[in-house]
């Protein structure tokens, strides 16, 4: 015998095991002349006699020596049971006969002795999920057979056995695992079997977290966040690299920009989303945001602002008119800023000799005042992802339409076409609402997930639902950092950067 069983790999015994046991357990069955007898003996202790190592290394030495007697007498080879040999392509090779065996054998000189056989079958896991599967099986002929003494890998970590062939619980680690087991048809002979359990891994544990380069002259951090504190309100804003950009080490394309003047009374939110497809677009959707927010403010700290004081003041009065005045102004105000912008990535793409394309990014911008139980926003949309006017609750104004479009992530970006295209006006928004709860400005990083479709984005609930899951994170004293942790939602086929910047008063 080449491998003392005692030595053997722990995979290569219990591969031999189920013969093994059957062997020894032959010794006990009910028949006219067992060898021992069983009826003095309880079921439990017998199947742990059986179980044991010692039991196992006695009884395959056993198996061995009388392979070597037969092959010693008859000058011929034993062989295993089919399944034994194709787990155990060695087996033969494990007896050194003194008589050299024949390279045939006679068929009438043996007798084949069939082993009856089952299938098994129990529902696949998922690791991190509760579990609750029945293991059923089926002897040759179809007819279910019953099952015992069913025992766990030490591997699977999380599962237990109930009544006999039941497992529940919350498998913790992915695999394939084989799952012992008796089984019996008539309920009088016990044979060993196995029943392989698949438990799926937690997707999220595929997902591998890779910095990108520290020395790339575009760097852009992981995450960002900010708070900044108006009067009876607050502005937070975060950014977050998308899954699929942490697998391969790329960096987080989104940013954002917010701004609040204690002065003027004027707030500013900007996102941007540099196009996945375009390998600057980082950068790009930093320069737009920052230019297009500094522009912003300069221009409400300044006469546009006091302009827009006294416009809004009079939307009591004469709501039309002075929405249209409003509106036009706007127009002009977000044009100017969306074409600095522009200019400013072309400036950038010029001076490192590459097309402006390489920059591409979505731009969405609000601007807002708040008085008494009033608040005033304008907006603009360039691109996907999500602009609303939120609450009471219930109720959700949204500020335009997401963009659909040819270019990878099927959208539009900010270029000079876009500024010169006729339907520039239908991209702003203004509006005056009461006892609003928030503005929302977003990627689709989020609003894919959360709203699906654009029929999805005019429903109330969801806003609803998204208000009722935020609300504790921007009730955090610095919740910046609470919303850079739930950013890290999961949501399966969604893994690009997520970026949202909220301005809200009620909390709860």
């Amino acid at each position: 015998m080449n491998i003392p069983s005692q030595e053997m790999a722990g995979d290569k015994r219990e591969s031999f095991r189920p013969q093994i046991e059957n062997l020894v357990r032959g010794l006990f069955a009910p028949n006219d002349q067992p060898f021992f007898d069983s009826g003095v003996v309880s079921p439990a202790l017998l199947e742990e006699f059986i179980q044991s190592d010692e039991v196992f290394d006695a009884a395959f030495a056993f198996a061995v020596a009388m392979m070597q007697i037969w092959t010693k007498r008859t000058g011929k080879k034993l062989k295993g049971g089919t399944r034994l040999r194709q787990a155990n392509p060695r087996l033969e090779s494990m007896v050194s006969p003194e008589v050299s065996a024949s390279d045939s054998v006679d068929p009438a000189d043996t007798r084949i002795l069939t082993q009856p056989t089952a299938s098994f079958h129990i529902p696949n896991a998922k690791a991190g999920q509760s579990y609750a599967g029945k293991i059923e099986g089926t002897d040759s002929s179809g007819a279910p057979v019953r099952v015992r003494d069913v025992r766990l890998p030490s591997k699977l970590v999380g599962l237990e056995v109930y009544d006999d062939v039941e497992l529940r619980g919350v498998p913790v680690v992915g695999g394939d695992y084989k799952i012992s087991l008796q089984w019996t048809a008539d309920r009088t002979s016990w044979v060993s079997g196995e029943c392989l359990l698949i438990v799926n891994p937690d997707p999220r544990s595929l997902w591998k977290k890779v910095d990108p380069p520290a020395d790339d002259p575009y760097f852009k951090t992981n995450t960002d966040g900010t708070t900044v504190d108006g009067d009876g309100f607050r502005i937070a804003a975060a950014s977050r690299r998308g899954r699929s950009h942490e697998h391969a080490g790329t960096f987080r394309d989104d940013d954002f920009f917010v701004h609040h003047d204690a002065d003027s009374g004027w707030s500013v939110l900007i996102v941007a989303d540099g196009a996945g497809s375009a390998k600057n677009s980082r950068w790009g959707s930093k320069l737009a945001a920052e230019v297009a927010g500094r522009h912003l403010v300069s221009s409400l700290s300044g006469d546009f602002g006091a302009r827009m004081d006294t416009a809004i003041s009079e939307w009591d009065e004469e709501p039309a008119v002075a929405g249209k005045v409003v509106g036009d102004e706007f127009h002009y105000l977000f044009h100017k800023m969306g074409s600095l912008a522009v200019q400013a990535i072309d400036a950038e793409a010029q001076a490192k000799g590459m097309p402006a394309k390489d920059y591409a990014t979505t731009l969405l911008a609000a601007v807002s005042k708040r008085q008494g139980s009033e608040t005033f926003l304008a907006s603009f949309w360039l691109g996907d992802g999500a602009i609303a006017a939120y609450g009471p609750q219930g109720k959700v104004r949204l500020m335009g339409t997401p963009d659909g479009g040819d270019f990878a992530g099927q959208t539009r970006f900010l270029d000079r076409a876009a500024m010169t295209d006729h339907a520039f006006g239908k991209r702003v928004g203004v509006g005056r609402y009461t006892d609003l709860c928030a503005v929302f400005l977003m990627t689709d990083g989020i609003s894919d997930p959360r709203f699906e479709t654009d029929n999805g984005l005019i429903d109330a609930r969801k806003w609803d639902a998204l208000w009722e899951e935020m609300s504790p994170f921007l009730a955090s004293p610095e919740p910046e950092k609470a919303l850079i942790q739930w950013l890290d939602f999961f949501a399966p086929g969604h893994h690009d950067d997520r970026t949202i910047a909220v301005l809200y008063a009620c909390v709860s």
